[in-house]
């Protein structure tokens, strides 16, 4: 086919970082990274730690012993030893500590250091290798060689690489071989992450796995005596990367190719390598400072190696063949192959296109400006309309394809475009799974039924301006020029926005798919989005940008396709990207959080005027205590990532004064008018992914309180106060309770004049009368002689007026005061027995023990109740008991309760089967009135017991 050309090999993203970035000098001798994540350079003008952001710069001013950094390495603890071309050094994060071989000045340069898995530190210095401890450089027995390499394995056990004599280990205080002499000269050596030693020689690289060894490679072509010193690194996948006087070294696939200008690196010499913890690969140059390329899920393909890439609207896939529509320079195919690629040319296609579209059935549908053609099995068939289209979009819907034209929506029917709406100004469309056509316009969406033939819009939907279109079962995604994506629920007729606020990478989408993962891809005007959406509405979304090499990379309309392979391709204002999902990096490390800055009242602080030590690196105080008034503090926190810095979302909360967490891209916040207290600051931070860790960075500190707002001090004043409230409560109560006492000890007093009074009176009156009754009544009983029947109601009268006599009697005693006495009302119950009992054959036998105390003050009335209930249960037990004997008993239970008990031992009674009389109800009654316990226990033939037991909570008034 005319126009076939090779297509390269697509470019290398690499980021440079300069001493324009803050790197401390262009010339980056060595690399490494500590525990917190962060990349350490060493530089011929000083040492710079890189924590994804920025650069932190040391240099001979800072207490270096020198600014060519050679070397460095790293204790469990975060601490280094550094080798410099003047001394070693050790930094603890807040000082440096220096240690020098000799005392001329040449004979001091740390070649290499590395710290071993036991913290020994061993430091390679003019060609002789020696381990440092306590203070001292202690020479090493070493083959009678050259040693060109110094590292470590996997475990951090000691190794040296030989010029001749192979690699050796230091273990179990030995050295033995681990890989003997090689075929020509042995230049660097390292150690896999699977454990396979591979070593570059100048015959080529060996690998060494297990037990076997073999060359895998042939000599690099520039390997010769000036490029003895270069150095490799094993990345995760096991690419070697090998430094070079002009760029660097790869080899992938057994295959070995340099990278240079050509491929998107620089044509500087390379001087170190370095893979950090999240695969990216650090290249350290001699004057262009640093570079890291992170291999990324997206492959570009630019100009240089497509014709016209950037303006790529349409991509389909046919067989093993993309096929690629450009606004002006035609249609292309991509040979997936050889990646070689050809220009198509179809007689009758137009020569500036707006679409392609391809219908399984129908073949391609191609559009121009002012012209459509069907190109379906190599035959070209050109598609009538009755109007010049300016440009067109399509779907297709079972056998009929559906286009937008010219903002109207037709159908292509044989080869012939139909109107269907027209005098519209559509913008996009696409098909629901209900077979219906969603169409996007500038004033809103709206939804054809093609078989009711009816136009709908959606009223929820209006304001909407529509840029592309995604439809579910349930939902449909529209993106917008202005408002991000709106995600519109359609059974609930709700919607949702998101936007740049909520982590898209800018408000105005022009692309959208979904793949066969359920991923919502999401093409931007800043670069792509990644988005997973659950039932309940919420999301997470990702987004690739400068870290994935698609820096500013302008999404085209439309231009998103997912081929049978899985792939997805994106046609954008920088070209062509691939995306493949296999590359898709995995996170296995999470930022590392810690607090950077403290201010008070926006000022920096000196540390140890409020702590008494400095936490490492970070030049913050340890705990500190602020007083009452310094409490305006800033906090600037930082967390460290190498891969994509500016994807991270931190969360934070200050215990004591936030209720919550609060997320936030800043990294810096301000507290005012901190009470006093003990508070922690606790900040969290995502990964590039949205996944939070439990990487929490806690910062303690305490705010102290005046004197008045310390504890003792309030507690001292809440027992004053609180002192002073009860005594004055106290002292108000006691002028209560006498006022009360006196109250009550004269209405006491004017009561019992009353009670006296009344029993006087009646005492008088009524006894005079009743007195006067029985004289009558005997008089007419000695008149009435001999008349029996007159005889009968004459005693009736006069047992009836004894009666009413003793009873009045009682009355006349209730009334006066001494019958509140307990003791008063128990000898008053006994004297009633025995007047009762006085003319029948019944023994009385009465039982105080313990006696009752005579001092016992009952409310008034509660003594003829008593009386009045024993004397119905003596009564009871005359007429109805048979007794021979009755037992009144009276004392104090352990309870303190105050028992009164009527005994008799007659014939019993079953308490089932006998009814309760209105004697015993009034019994229960009177009880209950004076709040006593009232209870009667009998057994047929033994007796009866009645119990009354009374407390002394009830006397109270």
């Amino acid at each position: 086919m005319p126009g076939t050309q090779p297509l390269q090999a697509q470019q290398f993203y690499f980021q440079n970082f300069n001493t324009e970035n803050g790197l401390v000098q262009s010339q980056a001798y060595t690399l490494g990274q500590d525990k917190y994540n962060r990349l350490w350079v060493g530089t011929w003008g000083g040492l710079s730690i890189f924590d994804g952001t920025g650069f932190k710069n040391y240099t001979r001013l800072d207490g270096l012993p020198g600014n060519v950094i050679l070397s460095f390495d790293f204790l469990h603890d975060g601490t280094a030893w550094i080798g410099t071309t003047e001394g070693l050094s050790y930094f603890d994060g807040n000082r440096f500590t220096n240690y020098f071989l000799s005392d001329k000045a040449d004979s001091n340069v740390m070649s290499v250091v590395k710290v071993d898995n036991r913290s020994r530190v061993w430091v390679f210095s003019n060609n002789k290798l020696f381990r440092f401890e306590g203070g001292v450089f202690h020479p090493q027995a070493t083959e009678q060689d050259y040693i060109f390499s110094l590292f470590k394995d996997n475990r951090g056990v000691i190794h040296v690489a030989y010029l001749r004599n192979g690699v050796y280990k230091f273990e179990n205080d030995a050295w033995q071989r681990v890989l003997p002499p090689t075929k020509g000269l042995l230049m660097n050596a390292r150690f896999s992450n699977s454990g396979n030693l591979y070593a570059l020689t100048t015959e080529g690289i060996i690998k060494k796995s297990g037990d076997t060894v073999a060359n895998i490679s042939p000599a690099l072509p520039e390997l010769e005596l000036r490029n003895l010193s270069a150095r490799m690194v094993i990345d995760a996948k096991e690419h070697i990367w090998i430094t070079s006087l002009k760029g660097v070294w790869l080899y992938e696939d057994k295959k070995l190719s340099q990278v240079n200008y050509q491929k998107g690196f620089s044509d500087e010499q390379t001087l170190d390598l370095f893979v950090d913890n999240y695969a990216n690969l650090w290249i350290a140059t001699n004057g262009s400072g640093l570079y890291k390329y992170s291999e990324s899920p997206f492959s570009r393909f630019d100009n240089k190696f497509l014709p016209n890439a950037k303006s790529i609207s349409s991509i389909m896939r046919r067989g093993n063949k993309m096929i690629l529509g450009s606004y002006y320079l035609g249609i292309y195919e991509l040979d997936l192959d050889n990646y070689r690629v050809s220009k198509l040319n179809i007689p009758g296609v137009p020569a500036v296109l707006s679409s392609i579209y391809q219908d399984k059935k129908q073949g391609m549908i191609v559009s121009g400006l002012n012209s459509f053609v069907r190109w379906d099995k190599g035959k070209v068939n050109p598609v009538t309309a009755s109007l010049i289209p300016l440009g067109a979009s399509w779907v297709s819907v079972g056998d009929t394809i559906w286009g937008l034209v010219n903002g109207g929506l037709f159908k292509i029917k044989d080869d012939h475009l139909v109107p269907v709406i027209e005098g519209k100004s559509f913008i996009s469309l696409t098909v629901t799974p209900q077979n219906e056509i969603l169409l996007g316009a500038a004033s809103g969406i709206l939804l054809y039924d093609i078989s009711k033939h009816k136009l709908d819009t959606i009223a929820q939907l209006k304001s909407v301006r529509v840029h592309s279109l995604l439809a579910e079962e349930k939902r449909w995604y529209i993106g917008t020029d202005d408002r991000g994506l709106i995600v519109y629920d359609r059974s609930k007729q709700t919607f949702q926005t998101i936007d740049q606020k909520e982590g898209l990478s800018c408000n105005y989408i022009y692309n959208l798919l979904k793949d066969k993962n359920g991923y919502i891809w999401i093409g931007t005007g800043c670069g792509i989005d990644r988005m997973t959406l659950d039932e309940n509405g919420s999301f997470q979304i990702k987004s690739y940008g400068k870290s994935n090499g698609l820096n500013g990379a302008e999404s085209n309309g439309d231009a998103s396709y997912q081929d049978e392979d899985g792939v997805i391709w994106f046609g954008t204002t920088k070209g062509l990207y691939r995306y493949d999902e296999a590359k898709e990096r995995v996170i296995r490390f999470p930022p590392y959080v810690s607090v950077t800055n403290i201010q008070l009242f926006s000022r920096d602080i000196d540390p140890l005027s409020f702590s008494d030590s400095v936490i490492p690196f970070s030049g913050t105080p340890y705990h500190p205590v602020f007083q009452n008034d310094q409490n305006s503090i800033t906090f600037t926190f930082r967390a460290v990532c190498l891969s994509a810095p500016e994807k991270i979302v931190f969360r934070y909360q200050l215990l004591g004064a936030d209720k919550e967490l609060i997320e936030t891209k800043q990294n810096t916040v301000t507290y005012n008018q901190l009470a006093p207290g003990q508070y922690t600051f606790v900040v969290y931070a995502s990964d590039e992914n949205g996944v939070w860790h439990e990487n929490a960075y806690k910062y303690a500190f305490t705010i102290e309180a005046m004197f008045y707002q310390t504890v003792w001090f309030k507690v001292l004043g809440f027992v004053l106060i609180a002192s002073g409230i009860g005594y004055v409560i106290y002292h108000y109560s006691r002028r209560k309770e006498a006022q009360r006492q006196r109250e009550l000890k004269l209405r006491e007093e004017e009561q019992n004049k009353v009670r006296q009074r009344t029993a006087e009176d009646f005492h008088d009156e009524i006894g005079n009368k009743i007195t006067r009754i029985n004289l009558l009544t005997m008089m007419a009983e000695r008149k009435a002689e001999g008349r029996e029947d007159l005889q009968a109601y004459l005693l009736q009268i006069r047992q009836n007026t004894s009666s009413l006599y003793h009873g009045s009697k009682d009355i006349i005693w209730s009334l006066q005061k001494e019958s509140n006495y307990l003791k008063e009302a128990l000898l008053r119950i006994q004297q009633n027995a025995i007047s009762l009992l006085n003319e029948t054959d019944i023994q009385l036998q009465v039982e105080e023990e313990p006696p009752i105390h005579e001092d016992i003050l009952m409310p008034i009335d509660y003594g003829r109740n008593l009386i009045l209930i024993f004397k119905e249960a003596i009564n009871n037990a005359m007429k109805y008991s048979g007794a021979g004997r009755l037992i009144l008993r009276f004392y104090e239970d352990i309870d303190n309760s105050i028992v009164l008990e009527l005994e008799d031992n007659g014939n019993g009674f079953d308490l089932e089967e006998v009814s309760k009389g209105n004697g015993l109800k009034n019994m229960e009654n009177r009880a209950k009135a004076i709040k006593a316990r009232f209870s009667i226990h009998s057994l047929t033939g033994i007796g009866t017991l009645i119990r009354l037991r009374m407390f002394h909570y009830s006397f109270e008034k």
